[in-house]
């Protein structure tokens, strides 16, 4: 029984350490489980949406949307003393550096979305805003981020997106690298679509605008369309139904 109680307790020291170890080598990275995480990780799967107002003055005060969600990665802490834990909605105040200042944001959180409720940032900053913060709109997935989910998979070109290809008299090369420093057109986007999240992205190859529309998949990126702003040929081509950016 002694030598029983003698490896459990040699097993935990080593678990023990083997834990401080990984903590200190990888921060909280990875470890989904701790509250800190569980919280960021709610608010991010969520559409998180922000009034008029409190979006002017963070413009204003050169807060980004990807300040808004980089607190929600490993650079933002949560402050649960600061935070409203118990009630609907659940508030969380969440901290991080921003060009060596602090800049804190209050994120309510509902049942399928989330929203930005207050923010600090400039303390001397004479901002100001004349609109309400009744009229509220999504907070768009950083650029960078999207590019990341959509280069994570293997890309495929279906169909109807060759054919659309090939009529516009682009390459191949040019298809897949085009979502490289494009922007998101965000009324035909659909990043919490399940299971299939949809961007649709715009950009210029050479002079001419394109849009294309990416369908991510579990192990594939599917390019499903390829439009030409101004194109009076149509392409003869079966098309998707979605929102035009032009």
């Amino acid at each position: 029984m002694d030598k029983f109680k003698n490896r459990i307790k040699y097993y935990l020291f080593g678990l023990g350490i083997g834990l401080i170890f990984t903590y200190f080598l990888f921060g909280s990275r990875g470890c989904s489980w701790l509250p800190e995480n569980r919280v960021k990780n709610m608010i991010a799967e969520k559409e998180i949406w922000i009034g008029d107002s409190i979006r002017d003055l963070m413009q204003c005060q050169n807060v980004t949307n990807s300040d808004i969600y980089r607190l929600l990665d490993d650079d933002g802490d949560v402050d649960f003393s600061l935070s409203k834990t118990s009630g609907e909605p659940k508030e969380y105040h969440l901290s991080g550096i921003k060009e060596e200042k602090e800049l804190t944001i209050r994120y309510a959180l509902y049942d399928s979305t989330a929203e930005v409720i207050d923010f600090s940032y400039l303390k001397d900053s004479d901002c100001k805003t004349t609109v309400s913060n009744n009229n509220k709109r999504v907070v768009t997935l950083p650029l960078e981020q999207v590019i990341e989910i959509i280069e994570q998979r293997e890309f495929r070109i279906l169909d109807k997106a060759v054919c659309q290809m090939e009529c516009l008299e682009l390459t191949e090369e040019e298809v897949l690298n085009f979502h490289s420093g494009e922007k998101v057109y965000v009324e035909a986007s659909k990043p919490r679509l399940k299971p299939n999240p949809e961007y649709l992205l715009t950009g210029f190859i050479g002079d001419k605008e394109y849009s294309i529309f990416y369908i991510i998949g579990e192990n594939r990126t599917r390019i499903g369309a390829i439009t030409l702003k101004q194109n009076k040929e149509k392409c003869q081509c079966s098309e998707y139904d979605l929102p035009s950016p032009y």
